[in-house]
């Protein structure tokens, strides 16, 4: 079907329901306006909850007949009504605090909680949402009911207050929602200052940056947050730190590309930018962010390179002597091996006998000439320790991270 059709189909559709509504001919254009922008809204952050309401509340000026446009809210928005008068409750009722919300990040579902307050409990919300760097349902109707006391229920259920092996799997699975969702909504942000920057005849290299070098630092920071380990480096004086992607991996390039976003001063020259961000920034952030179960890389693959402590020393790359590789992995007992055809252990740098290769608890061993004898053979393989780990809690986690917002009950927002 060609794109043309398409819209004609689109058109023919949107027509039968004003036809069906019996909305006014001279209406239908502006309404159209609104319900494009609804659609294009797709999942709720603060301030797109904002923006949602707010179209409502200008179709709503169109439609003032009685149900009229809860009806044309769910023809032609899918919407239902419910929903809609949350959200236009949200812009009407909270607008002027839109700032304050926007920046505590405050899912919609809280600010359909707290589109019924009064002025004061508003601001008490707010002040709660600054002091303890999160605002929930919970907290909201605490504060409707007794004006900020939250009650016993509330702190029950606080994962901050929960202890043991149990309380710190909450914290996990938490920092895991809701880190995702801020870290999904940076890179989304990012993308669309980029392209509304794209549709410019002229990118101008510092008004960019102003808007999207401190937004990459914190996305970078965040994926970081959620994807590595730390390293204790014990002995070394630069003390513990984030462990890092591998370097040919995809995910490293897109932390490379989050880290040169995050200055400026590295960035191509201007008649370079929109090549670079083209086609190279939004591909990466665009699969970083992708919906798809197996999104393919949009780069060409870097080539492997050999790590630092694996290159050779010239001076001493004549001079081999035997290495043992073990490729654990198989599950099988070795054979035994005749004494007299069994490869001699050599003596390693300090002196110090090493048992015969073939002795090795797990795997297989394959011998070959290669590597320089500065090296030390290993003496002894430990066997694996593989810990049993519980990791429901995760799936949980990720559970209402797969599921599309209800928005008849209320949408998740993404912070």
């Amino acid at each position: 079907m060609t794109l043309q059709k398409s819209k004609d189909r689109l058109s023919a559709t949107s027509a039968k329901v004003y036809d069906k509504l019996a909305i006014d001919a001279a209406l239908r254009e502006q309404l159209e306006s609104n319900a494009t922008k609804i659609h294009a809204l797709g999942r709720r952050s603060t301030e797109q909850t904002f923006e949602l309401g707010d179209e409502l509340d200008r179709a709503a000026a169109l439609l003032p007949q009685e149900g009229i446009l809860y009806k044309w809210a769910e023809q032609r928005c899918g919407l239902k009504a419910r929903s809609a008068r949350l959200y236009m409750a949200v812009f009407r009722n909270l607008d002027a605090y839109r700032d304050d919300l926007v920046d505590q990040s405050v899912g919609s579902t809280v600010l359909f909680a707290l589109s019924s307050a009064t002025p004061e409990q508003i601001k008490a919300a707010i002040a709660f949402a600054d002091d303890n760097k999160r605002l929930q349902v919970a907290d909201v109707k605490a504060i409707l009911s007794d004006g900020g006391e939250s009650d016993g229920k509330a702190d029950r259920n606080d994962p901050f207050s929960a202890g043991g092996v149990v309380g710190l799997k909450a914290l996990i699975a938490l920092k895991i929602r809701e880190g995702l969702k801020a870290l999904l909504a940076h890179v989304a942000t990012i993308c669309q200052i980029i392209l509304a920057e794209l549709a410019k005849k002229r990118i101008i290299k510092e008004g960019l940056a102003k808007q999207i070098q401190d937004l990459a630092r914190v996305a970078r920071l965040e994926l970081e947050s959620l994807a590595l380990f730390i390293d204790p480096q014990f002995d070394s004086s630069q003390g513990a730190r984030s462990t890092s992607f591998p370097t040919t991996s995809e995910w490293a390039g897109v932390n490379t590309i989050l880290q040169k976003l995050g200055v400026a001063e590295t960035w191509p020259k201007s008649a370079a930018m929109r090549g670079w961000l083209e086609a190279e920034v939004l591909p990466v952030l665009a699969w970083a962010i992708s919906k798809e179960r197996k999104p393919a890389w949009p780069l060409a693959r870097p080539e492997v390179e050999a790590p630092a402590d694996l290159q050779w020393d010239e001076a001493v790359e004549d001079d081999v002597t035997d290495v043992a590789v073990l490729e654990i992995g198989s599950a099988e007992p070795e054979p035994e091996v005749d004494a007299s055809t069994a490869v001699p252990a050599s003596t390693g740098p300090d002196d110090q006998p090493d048992v015969l290769l073939n002795e090795a608890p797990l795997g297989s061993i394959t011998i070959f000439r290669e590597g320089p004898n500065v090296r030390k053979q290993i003496a002894e393989v430990p066997p694996l320790a593989i810990a049993e780990f519980d990791d429901s809690f995760a799936d949980e986690a990720f559970d209402d991270l797969s599921e599309e917002p209800d928005t008849e009950t209320a949408p998740a927002a993404m912070v």
